[in-house]
C-alpha cells in the first residue's frame, strides 16, 4: 500500500473517531449513568491515596449510604433538559471523572460546593449548560455560572434569572454570590475567601467571627488568627481536629500520616461517648483491633454478630449493640436499619446516606434528596437547602409562596 492511500486511511480514521466522540462514542459518559461513574472515580482516586485498600471495598461502602444515586443527576433536571433550558455535556462529564480520578491526593477530592449543593456545581464538572441569555427557571444551574434562579413576588414567586453578587454585595445565600466568592453570615455580604498568612478573624458589633479561607487552609482562630495550610504527611497536628491534616491523611499520634494498611501496627481511637464517631487510623475497610486507645494492629473490619468494642470495628452499614467500652464490657455487630425498613431514635438507626423518618407505615429510613426530586412518605427527605412540596424545592420558593 502506498504512503499516500496509508496517510489517506489514516486521516478517515481521524475523522470518523471524531464523529464517534461527538456523538456520545465509547468513551462518553451516559447522563443516568453519572452517578455511578463518579462512585467509581472517587474510589479509585481513594485507592491511590491509600484511603482504602481496595477501591471495591469502597465502592460497596458507598453504595450501601446511596452515593451513586446522590452524586447522580437524577430526575430534578428532566423538563429543563427536555425543553433545552439546560443540555447534557458529555464531554463535560468525561473530563469531570478524569479530574475525579486523577486528582491530588493532596487536594480534596470534590469542592465545598459539590458537597453542598451537587457535584454539577463542582467548577471541575460543569455538565450542565445553559444557555447565553437565560431568563426563566427553575434550578440555579438554568441561570449559568453567573446567575441564580430567584422567586420574588414580582415574578408571582416563579422562577426568574438574577445575576449573582459581586464582592462585598449583600445576599441572603450561598449561591447569590459570584463564583469565587463565598457568603460570609455575619455581614451577609459576599467575600473572597483569604489566602495563607492572612488575617481571618474579625469583629462587629462586639462580636468576633472568623473569615473564609481559601481551599486547603484553615483559619488559626485560638492561635495567629491567620489562614494557615492544612498539614502535610509528618506535620504536627491535634487528635481532636485543631491543626488539621490534609485529605487523604489522619491525624495519629499528633503527626500527619497515611492511613495504616491491613497487619501494620497501630493506635485504637480512645473511647468518647459524646465524640458520635471514632477516627480510626487504618485504612477504611480495616480497624484497629486493640483496646481503646492502646496499640494494635489494623484487621478487617468485623462481620454479623462478632464481637466489637465500638460501632468502627464493624463492617459498614453495622453497629456496636450493647458495647461498652468503659468498662471493659464487648458487644456484637448488628445490621443497622436498611433503606425501606422500620427505624427508631433509641437502637434501630438508619445507615448513612438515610434518615429515620415519618410515613403512612411509621418510622422508615429514606434517603437524602437533592432540590428538585420527589419527596414525600415514599421516597425521600429533603437535604438541609430544600423543603418538601411533593417535590424538594428552595427555601426562598417556598417562604415566596
Amino acid at each position: 500500500m502506498g504512503r499516500r492511500a496509508m496517510h489517506g486511511r489514516q486521516a478517515a480514521l481521524v475523522v470518523m473517531l471524531a464523529g464517534l466522540w461527538a456523538c456520545g462514542g465509547e468513551d462518553a459518559v451516559r447522563r443516568e449513568d453519572f452517578g455511578g461513574e463518579v462512585v467509581q472515580a472517587l474510589c479509585a482516586r481513594a485507592q491511590r491515596c491509600g484511603e482504602y485498600a481496595r477501591a471495591s471495598a469502597c465502592e460497596e461502602d458507598m453504595r450501601r449510604w446511596g452515593r451513586d444515586a446522590y452524586w447522580g443527576l437524577g430526575t430534578r433536571y428532566d423538563e429543563s433538559l427536555r425543553t433545552g433550558q439546560l443540555r447534557y455535556d458529555e464531554g463535560a462529564a468525561r473530563r469531570c471523572l478524569d479530574s475525579i480520578r486523577g486528582g491530588s491526593c493532596d487536594s480534596p477530592a470534590l469542592s465545598d460546593d459539590a458537597w453542598q449543593f451537587g457535584i454539577e456545581y463542582d467548577a471541575a464538572c460543569r455538565v450542565l449548560v445553559a444557555p447565553e441569555s437565560p431568563q426563566d427557571c427553575q434550578r440555579h444551574l438554568d441561570c449559568g455560572e453567573q446567575g441564580y434562579c430567584g422567586h420574588t413576588a414580582e415574578t408571582a414567586c416563579e422562577g426568574a434569572c438574577e445575576a449573582r453578587g459581586a464582592e462585598g454585595t449583600r445576599v441572603d445565600r450561598p449561591w447569590q454570590c459570584a463564583p469565587g466568592l463565598v457568603l460570609v453570615g455575619v455581614t451577609s455580604t459576599c467575600e473572597r475567601p483569604r489566602e495563607e498568612e492572612a488575617s481571618c478573624v474579625a469583629q462587629r458589633g462586639g462580636t468576633t467571627y472568623s473569615l473564609p479561607c481559601a481551599q486547603g487552609l484553615w483559619c488559626d482562630w485560638n492561635g495567629y488568627q491567620t489562614c494557615k495550610r492544612v498539614g502535610v504527611e509528618g506535620d504536627v497536628c491535634e487528635n481532636l481536629g485543631y491543626y488539621p491534616c490534609g485529605p487523604s491523611l489522619v491525624c495519629s499520634d499528633n503527626k500527619c500520616v497515611r492511613y495504616v494498611k491491613e497487619g501494620s501496627a497501630c493506635t485504637a481511637p480512645a473511647y468518647d461517648a459524646s465524640a458520635g464517631f471514632h477516627l480510626d487510623v487504618c485504612q477504611r475497610e480495616l480497624f484497629c483491633d486493640a483496646i481503646p486507645d492502646e496499640l494494635g494492629l489494623c484487621r478487617p473490619r468485623r462481620s454479623e454478630l462478632q464481637e466489637c468494642r465500638l460501632d468502627s470495628e464493624c463492617s459498614d452499614g453495622m453497629r456496636c449493640k450493647d458495647a461498652r467500652p468503659e468498662v471493659g464490657l464487648w458487644g456484637i455487630c448488628v445490621k443497622m436499619a436498611a433503606p425501606g425498613e422500620a427505624c427508631d431514635d433509641e437502637g434501630r438507626f438508619c445507615s448513612r446516606g438515610y434518615d429515620c423518618a415519618e410515613t403512612n407505615s411509621g418510622l422508615r429510613c429514606l434517603p437524602f434528596v437533592r432540590e428538585g426530586e420527589t419527596c414525600g412518605p415514599l421516597s425521600g427527605v429533603c437535604d438541609s437547602n430544600s423543603i418538601c412540596e411533593a417535590r424538594c424545592v428552595s427555601a426562598e420558593a417556598a417562604f415566596c409562596r
